[in-house]
């Protein structure tokens, strides 16, 4: 394992990738989590990144913050408004900050932001914590930076919800009501849901009601943010087992009787999957089951699969306990994924592994 390099030598090499300048080549990936914090000026970023870093801190973690901040228009750098609110974690060797000026970019972040924030993570802090400017509808581009994003409001935004739906809205792993004791909080976390059932099937962002100046609320979204870390995510004991064997048939009318009157599995269930043009039969196998998969239509993945290789084994479902942050996981490593996490047969949340990145085999990884 590379050591962690001295606050003084970290500071150094900050300066070095804000200026534009190459990661060291040695680098480590790292196997930290960076939280991308955004929302509308106003709404409490600044004071939450501090509450969640003395949460952290207090279950032992260590955390960089890579605040965002305006660039003044006198010196060109950072107003440090950010860095006023964490002044409680000056000192602290396990919480390293950083500000950082927009220095003229558009999106909520600095241009070499993203390459902080990896330094960060390749330097061995447990959580990245990257803050944006106040943004707004298009300025999205923490998305496309961090492993996780929060998006922060407050409660009597109104117009201001409406008016971020079609951006920041869409980019939202977690939601924060900060400044949960005010009155609307009930009304705003209404209209989020109200948001987020226009596309039902994208799977729901938690909601979590926070006050960050007294740390109410800040315990559950830091123990949310846990299960996402990449270690977290591949625990054996996070649920990882078994769950059902995909076989691909031409017929279930002929193949099922096979299974049912020779074998004596019972039929757990039969359904039709429209988004994968399958018809499924669930037959119970002890703890784990087989489905039988036969194409509902004739261009649909199975039908493909039968032309090509025909009737056999089609793919193998492992069962995790955090979906998303598994998935998230493999794809930071080089995995790829053949879709993102959504709902299959059994109503379950699934994603599927191409035979590249896992030997030659089709994974199906899915959270019941």
């Amino acid at each position: 394992m590379v050591p962690m390099p001295t606050p003084r030598e970290l500071a150094r090499l900050a300066t070095i990738v804000e200026n534009g300048g190459p990661l060291p080549a040695d680098l480590p990936h790292g196997e930290g989590l960076i939280i991308g914090i955004t929302g509308s000026p106003g709404a409490g970023k600044s004071s939450l990144a501090a509450a969640l870093a003395t949460e952290m801190r207090r279950r032992g973690k260590t955390i960089a913050i890579v605040a965002v901040d305006p660039s003044s228009r006198s010196t060109g750098g950072a107003i440090l408004g950010d860095r006023i609110r964490m002044q409680a974690h000056d000192g602290d060797p396990g919480v390293f900050i950083r500000s950082m000026a927009t220095r003229g970019a558009h999106g909520g972040l600095a241009r070499t932001s993203t390459a902080l924030a990896r330094l960060f993570r390749g330097a061995g802090f447990d959580f990245v914590i990257l803050e944006t400017v106040g943004a707004g509808q298009d300025e999205v581009d923490i998305a496309a930076s961090a492993d996780v994003t929060i998006v922060v409001l407050v409660p009597g935004m109104g117009d201001d919800v409406q008016a971020i739906k079609a951006g920041m809205m869409e980019i939202a792993d977690l939601f924060a009501i900060n400044k949960a004791d005010r009155p609307g909080a009930d009304q705003t976390a209404h209209e989020i849901e109200a948001m987020l059932s226009l596309t039902p099937d994208r799977e729901r962002p938690p909601i979590f009601r926070t006050v960050a100046i007294d740390g109410t609320g800040v315990a559950d979204l830091v123990s949310d943010l846990e299960k996402r870390t990449p270690k977290a995510a591949l625990k054996p004991d996070a649920g990882w087992a078994i769950d059902h064997i995909g076989i691909a048939v031409r017929s279930l009318a002929e193949s099922l009787p096979f299974y049912t009157d020779q074998m004596g599995m019972k039929l757990l269930g039969r359904e039709t999957v429209e988004q994968e043009k399958v018809h499924v039969a669930m037959l119970e196998a002890g703890p784990s089951r087989i489905e039988l998969l036969e194409a509902s239509s004739s261009d649909s993945a199975i039908a493909r699969f039968l032309e090509k290789r025909g009737p056999g084994l089609h793919h193998v479902a492992m069962r995790v306990g955090d979906l998303v942050a598994v998935a998230r996981r493999l794809e930071i490593s080089g995995a790829k994924l053949l879709n993102k996490p959504r709902r299959g047969a059994g109503g379950h949340l699934y994603v599927f592994v191409h035979p590249a990145s896992a030997g030659g085999v089709l994974w199906e990884l899915i959270q019941v």
